[in-house]
């Protein structure tokens, strides 16, 4: 895939590039301890990742920076809007609606310091695809896209990727989203669902993503039979597990030992800490130092397209809610239920397929349903679930577009691998948000 000239000079020689990653460091280090100490650094935590976004704004692919200027200027065009009516929100409250996400992005691009994938001995059939799909989903909970070209390029052959092993790829990563703490949409969504809890979604969401693997096992018994049987993927040992299982349960008991404590500041606590003492562990102070110090300058900078996107759908979210808040903008429900969870859920999905960052349309729609949100677990676990269906069937969802691009798959060759899956879970999911109801599950 060829670049620009003109891009190649911005992406090497623009002097923001230097600093942008001590900026997003600097960031993360203040709204963490805004957090404990409540010593009023959020607002510099705001400003510096702000900055961030603008020194980083050129180095944006051409397909990214369009999408992300019309969120923050739409986002900016409402709190305009909303003043001029009266609202009291201040510029630093709409810019920091999503700062905590922010801060999450940061940390848990320190995981990749610690974590390595090994294959252990290989196998045929079932054995070797059940093993390789669940290597790949638990690797995937904590190394996030960067899991799907490290095991991707061991299951290619001849620069292909079959669709045995797309299905792989695409639904190990989409389902860990259902409850990895360490991927984006969980903390966003219990950043923005007022009464939303981990313990109270994670009884749903993980017998979806088991169901989810169920499906895909069945599917590639019985649709790729002849493929199925003699399937060589890429079995990993029980030890690049050790990492995610870590991060994981240390998450889980810190939030059962501090339940005041938001999990999105214990995930950003976690997912620095553990791989630098993994990395010191090994190579020793001096060279775990070096490792942080190349981390910061040379590396931090790559999450531009997700903090972007990020801030600017959280600018854009803020600032609906402003309108709505001044009454400039009215809802078509009063309350919430498993009627109004599937109807967020099927339109999720396909605004994602259209093109639109299922990140992004979660946001705005966990923004604009906020003060109405009285079923806090059912729209949590139907944003959730969109999210997971929509990164494996949309083509323009990041882990498709590593597919088509260093892979070579098809789009129509995606669509007819992913589509009977998406449509099978799309019902199992909207049934489980009336069984949900039924529960009494709120």
């Amino acid at each position: 895939m060829t670049t620009n000239p003109l891009t190649n000079k911005v992406l090497t020689y623009w002097p923001g590039s230097k600093i942008s990653g001590p900026i997003l460091f600097l960031m993360w280090a203040l709204a963490l301890t805004d957090y404990f100490i409540a010593s009023d650094l959020l607002s510099a935590a705001t400003l510096l990742g702000w900055l961030f976004v603008a020194i980083e704004l050129p180095r944006l692919k051409a397909k990214q920076r369009p999408l992300i200027l019309i969120l923050a200027i739409s986002g900016f065009a409402c709190s305009v809007l909303a003043w001029s009516f009266g609202s009291p929100a201040t510029l630093i409250e709409l810019l920091d609606e999503h700062m905590k996400l922010a801060m999450l992005l940061t940390a848990i691009s320190f995981i990749s310091l610690a974590i390595k994938p090994q294959a252990s001995q290989t196998s045929k059939g079932l054995k070797s695809f059940l093993s390789t799909l669940l290597g790949m989903h638990f690797f995937s909970s904590v190394a996030n896209f960067s899991a799907i070209p490290v095991v991707g390029d061991q299951l290619q052959r001849n620069s292909q990727i079959d669709r045995l092993s797309q299905s792989i790829l695409a639904r190990g990563f989409s389902l860990s989203v259902l409850w990895s703490p360490f991927l984006s949409i969980t903390p966003l969504v219990l950043e923005q669902v007022p009464g939303a809890y981990v313990k109270n979604i994670y009884p749903f969401a993980i017998p979806l993503a088991t169901l989810g693997i169920l499906c895909t096992i069945l599917e590639a018994r019985f649709r790729y039979q002849s493929r199925f049987e003699n399937y060589q993927g890429y079995p990993m040992k029980l030890a690049t597990l050790h990492l995610p299982l870590a991060l994981i349960s240390s998450v889980l008991c810190l939030n059962w030992i501090f339940p005041e404590t938001s999990t999105v500041i214990l995930v950003s606590i976690v997912a620095v800490i553990i791989p630098l003492m993994i990395v010191t562990g090994k190579q020793g102070f001096k060279s775990g130092g070096q490792v942080l110090h190349k981390h910061i300058f040379e590396r931090l900078s790559e999450s531009r397209t997700e903090l972007s996107l990020f801030l600017s759908a959280g600018l854009l979210a803020a600032g609906v809610k402003a309108c709505i808040g001044v009454g400039l903008i009215g809802l078509p429900f009063t309350e919430t239920n498993a009627t109004v969870a599937s109807i967020c859920l099927v339109a999720i999905v396909i605004i994602a397929s259209l093109g639109i960052n299922q990140l992004a349309v979660v946001a705005i729609f966990a923004g604009l349903l906020a003060d109405v949100t009285t079923t806090p677990t059912i729209m949590a676990v139907a944003y959730i679930y969109a999210t997971a269906l929509s990164m494996s069937t949309s083509v323009f969802s990041g882990t498709n577009m590593i597919l088509r691009a260093r892979y070579h798959c098809r789009t129509r060759e995606i669509l007819r691998n992913q589509l009977p899956f998406t449509l099978c879970m799309l019902l199992i999911g909207i049934t489980t948000l009336f069984v949900m109801e039924t529960l009494g599950a709120k």
